[in-house]
């Protein structure tokens, strides 16, 4: 030991038996010979998977590895003061006077040759040390701080991976603040001073607002607002978050209760809570109870659980969540792709919220791109929603509208605000409401919707406008033609919504076989409505190009040539149900249809495949959600009521 330490004259009482180093009282008495201005560096360190060579290898290898582990720290540290605090953690504490730069390089030298085998080759895989380091403390601020300081940085090392060290001066202030999250909580004040505040999910090919998502924040005293990511992990560990469970569900499920006959009224809702909440017992009686006291529908909530929730809980997490989806309620997996796929084989969520990250490492990121990219294709393989979250700019919308991503959150569509806040501010922006109305095209001699948002465009020669099934009703004559030849073009946005319903009037001049009418094309197949199949069939035809059984098909007696058929397809992206109606009355359905991803093309009047269709066409509508048959069955009696009408009396 150098001179900046006072040598103890009395050894065996004060020095550890296995390693000969200083043990705590040693330590003790070798402190009170400092003067009370010296400045020393402090190293808490702990030896990474010591249990584990204990329990592999047996205690006397462990004792061995400690007698090593002595040797090694006074070698390094030669003529500074090492102590073996008990078990596998020691303290070396070193002349104020050396330089950061030096003992830093001590620390790596440290790591380096407990890993390089010198000890035993079977075990170096398993050997670091996870180091606390408080530098330049003066004596007199106390031998139990300093020593509390540097294990609060171990302790640190430890939780995040092991086997570096961490400089307390460099986590001080959040540690402190940590301590001030803990007593606040702990003392009750955290329910006077959360915020719950409420963020737009919104539709990606829209921008409207399709759900909320409640977001906690705790107004700080003196500290300004917190996120949750900020003191949740505190609440954890003492067990404060089970409690901060039921106050958001409380708060959420009273939120619903005031907006009932409101623009709002049916609103969904996502609402994540701590896995621990899900564990407790009863929590699914509990959650409902919360539903029923405000009356609100279990559709209306979606329970989003973390996916690290699952890694962490395992069988357990996915029983309960199980059993809630057996119970009626919807669960989402929240952060999905931070640690692992395996959640989507145990949990049918049909909500998959992505990790913010995801979408952050794409930027100037090839590779961080392909893996957004067949994240969001396996969710939409899974028939999932896929929400991205932390949208900040148009270039991130185009690019995940591009990979099918159906909804979103972030900055971009709004940050969160209070109650009153988000009524004023998305009250004329929801997507419930907005698309509601169909896009139609009336054909009143031009191609552009009635709302005038979309213009189609008509690629070859002889197209010619006429009157439709009725008096006033504007018609198109599709001249027919080749392979693509004389067919509309509409802009690819018309189809923005995964569920959808199409109806339109039409009058075939011959029986066509196999030719399109309407034609859309998607990332992976296609959907075709065809008035006459080879066999004198109408078909609603959905090719997925992903499945070696790839035709989904539903057929009904044909379009005749010569009459004004009501032709209207629905799918619901939800049920995967696809369903065909003629003339107002529903004459087929198909469980299990495809969801096709990312409309390339639409056109009217023709495919890639056969000749173009030649005949009439009128009033095409297009809705942006699955039209019920009651619904369809009164728009054909209506149809019928209006002048002159030349339609069928509803016969299939």
């Amino acid at each position: 030991m150098g001179t900046f330490f006072h040598k103890l004259e009395s050894k065996e009482m004060n020095t550890d038996y296995l390693t000969g180093l200083y043990n705590r009282r040693g330590l003790s008495e070798v402190w009170q010979s400092l003067a009370e201005d010296a400045v020393v560096h402090c190293l808490y360190i702990d030896v990474d998977n010591f249990k584990l060579v204990n329990d592999i290898y047996g205690h006397a290898k462990g004792d061995e590895l400690l007698v090593f582990i002595s040797v090694l720290l006074n070698t390094t540290f030669d003529g500074q003061l090492v102590v073996r605090m008990g078990g596998d953690e020691f303290v070396v504490f070193c002349d104020g006077a050396l330089a950061r730069a030096d003992m830093e390089a001590r620390l790596h030298s440290l790591q380096d040759k407990i890993r390089r085998g010198d000890f035993d080759v079977s075990v170096e895989k398993l050997l670091s040390f996870s180091i606390g380091v408080s530098y330049g403390q003066v004596v007199r601020t106390g031998l139990h701080i300093i020593l509390e300081q540097a294990d609060v940085a171990m302790y640190q090392v430890k939780k995040n991976g092991k086997g570096h060290f961490v400089v307390y001066e460099d986590i001080r202030v959040r540690i402190e603040e940590e301590k001030l999250i803990k007593e606040r909580a702990v003392l009750g004040y955290i329910w006077q001073e959360l915020r719950i505040l409420y963020r737009p999910v919104a539709y990606i090919q829209t921008s409207d607002i399709y759900a909320v998502e409640t977001v906690i924040q705790w107004d700080f005293p003196g500290r300004g607002m917190f996120a949750e990511e900020k003191f949740m992990p505190i609440l954890r560990q003492y067990s404060i978050d089970i409690q901060l469970g039921r106050y958001v569900l409380e708060t959420v499920c009273a939120q619903k209760q005031r907006w009932r006959d409101t623009e709002f009224d049916k609103i969904e809702f996502y609402v994540r809570l701590s896995g621990r909440f899900f564990l407790q017992k009863d929590s699914a009686a509990i959650i409902a109870g919360c539903l029923e006291k405000y009356q609100v529908g279990y559709e209306e909530i979606q329970l989003c659980i973390e996916e690290n929730d699952f890694a962490e809980n395992g069988e357990k997490l996915y029983a309960v969540a199980q059993s809630l989806l057996d119970a009626g309620f919807k669960v989402a997996v929240d952060n999905f792709a931070s640690s692992s796929l395996y959640v989507l084989q145990r949990i049918p969520s049909q909500l998959i919220k992505l990790d913010a990250n995801l979408l952050a490492k794409t930027q100037d990121n090839k590779k961080s791109i392909y893996i957004l990219r067949n994240v969001i294709s396996l969710g939409r393989d899974l028939e999932c929603g896929i929400v991205a979250q932390g949208i900040e700019n148009t270039a991130q919308v185009k690019m995940l509208a591009s990979y099918g991503a159906q909804f979103g959150v972030g900055d971009f569509y709004g940050t969160p605000c209070d109650e009153a806040s988000f009524l004023e501010k998305y009250r004329d922006r929801l997507f419930a409401t907005r698309n509601l109305c169909p896009t139609r095209f009336l054909f009143a001699q031009h191609l552009t919707d009635e709302k005038k948002e979309y213009t189609g465009v008509f690629a070859g020669t002889g197209l010619t406008f006429t009157t439709g099934v009725y008096e006033g009703q504007g018609a198109i004559c599709l001249p027919g033609g080749k392979v693509g030849e004389n067919c509309i073009h509409l802009p690819k946005e018309v189809m923005y919504s995964d569920s959808y319903s199409i109806c339109f009037w039409v009058n075939p001049d011959t029986a066509q076989p196999w030719t399109s009418l309407i034609y859309i094309t998607y990332m992976d197949g296609f959907m075709s409505l065809m008035p006459n199949s080879g066999h004198g069939d109408l078909f609603f035809r959905i090719k997925d190009d992903r499945e070696p059984d790839e035709w989904h098909d539903i057929i009904c007696r044909r379009a005749v040539p010569g009459q004004w058929s009501y032709i209207c397809v629905t799918f619901d992206v939800i049920t995967h149900i696809g369903k065909l109606y003629f003339n107002g009355l529903m004459v087929g359905s198909r469980e299990n249809m495809p969801d096709l991803k990312v409309v390339d093309q639409i056109l009217l009047g023709g495919d890639e495949y056969q000749d173009s269709f030649a005949g009439k066409l009128a009033e095409v509508e297009i809705y942006h959600y699955a039209l019920s048959a009651d619904a369809i069955g009164d728009k054909f009696k209506a149809y019928q009521q209006m002048p002159a009408f030349q339609g069928t009396d509803g016969k299939k």
